[in-house]
């Protein structure tokens, strides 16, 4: 049984993104500029700093999906987080859930930012990348770009490798 989550300002331990500032040093949602939020979310490294600052470490060590909803503007709109998606739920059980939500981000002319919370290593897992597939063909069955697809972990956040085609 999958539960909803809650979205809203959260204690944040160490959430790392896998992007990094000129001088090397990893790049994380504190490190987000002041004017975030009015910031398109193709901004560099923008995407990646936001789905840090979505899931938090509890939701990363419980499973959860986090899904941004991205305005015409590209401008962060509605997040929420899905927890308690552990191991033990198929990603193709979240197909239709999926399909729906990006039928109705497609009718604002908005897009989606996927993100896989789970536990452990940021090295990407065939079951990663079951999940970033079921999202790549819902938001195409959907009609909603995906503007952009993470892992999060307890050991930081990387991006899924772009889809072949557009999405």
């Amino acid at each position: 049984m999958l539960a909803m989550a809650r979205w809203g300002p959260g204690v944040h331990q160490r959430p790392i993104g896998d992007h990094q500032h000129e001088n090397g040093a990893p790049v994380s949602f504190h490190d987000l500029p002041e004017n975030w939020s009015a910031l398109p979310l193709d901004t560099p490294g923008l995407a990646a700093d936001v789905a840090d600052l979505v899931v938090g470490d509890d939701d990363r060590c419980r499973g959860c999906v986090g899904l941004v909803l991205v305005g015409s503007d590209l401008r962060m709109g509605q997040p929420c987080v899905v927890s308690d998606v552990d191991d033990g739920v198929e990603p193709e059980e979240f197909a239709p859930f999926l399909v729906q939500l990006s039928h109705m981000v497609a009718d604002t002319e908005g897009s989606m930012l996927f993100v896989r919370g789970r536990p452990g290593s940021a090295l990407l897992t065939d079951r990663d990348r079951r999940w970033h597939q079921v999202a790549i063909d819902a938001c195409r069955a959907g009609g909603a770009p995906l503007l952009g697809a993470f892992l999060a972990t307890s050991a930081g956040v990387r991006a899924f490798p772009e889809a072949w085609s557009d999405v």
